[in-house]
């Protein structure tokens, strides 16, 4: 791991239902202050060798757009992954297998996006019925679920009454708070948003005594569509055998909320308490913006153990509707 990649700054923008305050931005527009905020903290901009965007839905392109508008110069090329709304953290999972595969110094930035407003992509109805599926299966009663989401909503709600989003959030147009009105108790919906972090091999990380995250492990796992939701789990046992660590020496684990209910069988197959999932609130309060929701998990991990120095692992996992899983474990160092 001595050479691993390594997150030194990660930021998001405030989170939008669909039609909400961001809805007139495209995901370029979105993504742009970002590259920006991350390409004037990069230590030597020079050695920025690429960007990498995952977003479900967008046009060809989208992230020299954003590095565009984000006033980056021309010789920086930037690439797009897609994985559905697992798309934001493969992102920074290939990022981070690029830079420890090429043995020189360098950075890169890596994160997700989803406008969707502007997608006009309406919820595949068969990803209800499998979070539904799943719930029956291991018992998750409607309580439960409904139970698991105000208590998502109110962490949310004091987190943000605490200023505790402030120092990760990037203002867009003006917008520089989430948007945590919600009503469901099981959402899944296309939000408008971005996240995105910048990365360093290990070695320039030792030299420059800068502190982040260490990505330590990822794994990616494919399941039967019609059990979406199931992905994380045969990811998160992965990236615990490749570690050696227990889910109980995690300090901040952030799944994507989804679904309720795909939390919670998450939580009873790998027998995790689902009080220490997402204890700052998830999606179902700050919204699920497909493309950028991995990137967005990450950007809370850093907050909570680079910036606030609160604890040493963090795990983030998400499921993606295709049946698909990604699991990724971090070390503050």
């Amino acid at each position: 791991m001595i050479n691993n990649a390594v997150i030194i700054d990660a930021v998001r923008t405030p989170q939008a239902h669909n039609g909400g305050p961001l809805a007139p931005f495209t995901s370029a527009e979105l993504l742009a202050p970002l590259l920006e905020r991350l390409y004037q903290a990069c230590p030597q901009p020079e050695l920025l060798r690429d960007v990498v965007i995952g977003h479900a839905f967008g046009r060809v392109g989208l992230g020299r757009d954003a590095l565009q508008l984000a006033g980056v110069p021309v010789e920086v090329p930037a690439m797009s992954v897609e994985r559905g709304r697992a798309s934001g953290l493969s992102a920074i999972d290939y990022a981070a297998d690029k830079l420890v595969s090429v043995n020189t110094p360098g950075y890169m930035i890596a994160g997700g996006v989803e406008s969707g407003s502007q997608a006009d992509a309406p919820v595949d109805p068969a990803m209800a019925d499998a979070a539904h599926a799943l719930a029956e299966e291991f018992r998750i009663t409607r309580e439960q679920r409904r139970t698991y989401a105000e208590r998502s909503r109110t962490r949310a709600a004091a987190s943000a009454d605490k200023g505790l989003f402030d120092q990760e959030i990037v203002p867009v147009g003006g917008v520089s708070t989430d948007d945590l009105s919600w009503e469901d108790a099981d959402p899944s919906v296309i939000d408008d948003g971005a996240a995105a972090v910048l990365m360093i091999d290990g070695g320039s990380q030792r030299r420059l005594r800068r502190p982040g995250l260490r990505v330590t492990a990822s794994a990616t796992f494919g399941c039967d569509p019609a059990r979406v939701g199931w992905g994380i789990v045969p990811a998160i046992e992965k990236v615990l055998y490749a570690t050696r660590l227990k889910l109980e020496q995690f300090d901040a684990i952030e799944f994507d909320e989804a679904f309720a209910s795909n939390v919670l069988v998450a939580c009873s197959a790998l027998r995790l308490d689902p009080e220490q999932i997402c204890r700052q609130g998830g999606a179902i309060a700050l919204g699920h913006p497909w493309g950028a929701s991995g990137a967005v998990l990450m950007a809370r991990l850093f907050d909570q153990l680079v910036r606030r120095g609160q604890g040493r692992f963090g795990l983030a996992a998400v499921s993606a509707g295709s049946g698909q899983g990604i699991a990724m474990v971090v070390e503050r160092c």
